[in-house]
């Protein structure tokens, strides 16, 4: 990468944020090594290492070999004393959150609840609180994964299972810390952390969550998608059978009237011979179907076809639409052989052939823990790209 030297604080500032990514992906480096990835001269090089040890952003890692001179001083991130975070809010208004160094090193969890939308902002800062020992300042960047419609300024338009609406967030905390702050949907975050989690080569990724109800998120060219309006990738109200059930979006045949839990639990309701539905319920049903069909019950493998089927036809408009190179789907029908076979096979019969590359049908790596790590990663992320280092003063 070949930068032009400037002496502007907007140049300085990516030069920076250049020499940190390359000592946090090749790290322990040294500055000859940096100025020879990075095409800056090793004047340039020089300064701008002086600056990032000087914020504790660095440190020496010890003499490198020597290639016919001196022995080189190598640079690493300095991950203690800085902390990443990430914090869950889901649909119920609970709240998990957690903390890693700059290393990646998991450094602590945990858990809290807001009854009530005024009370989301303290119930955040009294969990960073716990996650960072009393000490916010160690605090280095934060993600939030919010449920619902999220505004430009990172706060709640509209989260629908918890009634709250027009909810500040990421302003008045960003007011209090003073770091890099950004607030996503928590489904587009799991979409990040799956794309994380995965081959480096996975650039543009879907990600479908089939439960109570349908989340998706989108990653295009490494960012998440978020449209013009902020709701993007609202896969589950794509509408499939427009003479369907009534959904709560107030539209007919939504896809998520066609597969999410509620939707299996009436398929059971429905099918004749199905003794044990008495015994069900909206938190249970996919687990009672993958289980049943395991043991060869006829019902629920009707049932799995039917959903693995409508899934099908979404994942198609999506592949059709978008192109993506991978889709992820992270329900408990994946632990269903016939949902899974089903789900596979359709695709593969009515995706359109691409002119070129191949997409791939995966099962989620992460299951639910997918919002939090996919928060961490964007946080990291969010750290080196959007920290205005230039600023400091050099």
């Amino acid at each position: 990468m070949q930068l032009s030297i400037a002496n502007n604080a907007s140049v300085k500032d990516q030069n920076l944020k250049v020499i940190v990514n390359l000592i946090r992906s090749n790290g322990p480096v040294s500055r000859a090594e940096i100025s020879r990835q990075s095409g800056l001269s090793r004047s340039t090089v020089s300064e701008l290492v002086g600056f990032l040890l000087r914020q504790g952003i660095v440190e020496e890692a010890g003499i490198g070999d020597s290639i016919g001179g001196r022995r080189p001083i190598l640079l690493k991130i300095r991950a203690r004393d800085r902390l990443i975070g990430a914090i869950h809010v889901d649909d119920d208004g609970c709240l998990y959150g957690r903390t890693e160094d700059l290393a990646g090193n998991a450094s602590k969890t945990a858990s809290a609840k807001s009854e009530m939308a005024e009370d989301l902002v303290a119930t955040i800062d009294e969990l960073l609180e716990i996650l960072t020992d009393g000490d916010k300042t160690r605090l280095a960047s934060l993600a939030l994964a919010l449920p619902g419609i999220i505004s430009g300024e990172g706060g709640i338009l509209s989260a629908v299972n918890l009634e709250w609406s027009n909810v500040p967030v990421v302003v008045p905390l960003q007011r209090q810390l003073g770091i890099p702050i950004r607030a996503e949907n928590a489904t587009g975050l799991a979409a990040y952390g799956e794309m994380s989690a995965r081959d480096g080569d996975i650039h543009n990724l879907v990600y479908l969550r089939i439960g109570s109800v349908v989340g998706s998120g989108v990653v295009t060219n490494n960012q998440l998608h978020h449209g013009l309006r902020g709701s993007a990738a609202e896969i589950g109200h794509m509408v499939l059978d427009v003479g369907g059930e009534v959904c709560k979006c107030g539209r007919r045949g939504c896809l998520e009237t066609k597969v999410s839990r509620r939707a299996a639990l009436r398929l059971l309701a429905e099918s004749e011979g199905s003794a044990d539905q008495d015994r069900m319920d909206l938190y249970n049903v996919f687990e009672y179907l993958v289980n049943q069909d395991k043991l060869g019950c006829q019902t629920a493998r009707g049932i799995l076809i039917e959903i693995a089927g409508y899934t099908a036809s979404a994942i198609v408009n999506v592949l059709n639409i978008l192109g993506p190179d991978t889709v992820v789907v992270e329900s408990a029908l994946c632990d269903s052989h016939t949902f899974w076979s089903v789900l596979v096979e359709r695709v593969a019969q009515e995706a359109l052939p691409f002119a070129e590359g191949k997409y791939q049908v995966l099962p989620s790596l992460l299951g639910r823990q997918a919002v939090v790590i996919g928060a961490i990663a964007y946080a990291t992320r969010l750290f080196y790209e959007h920290s205005q280092m230039s600023t400091m003063g050099i």
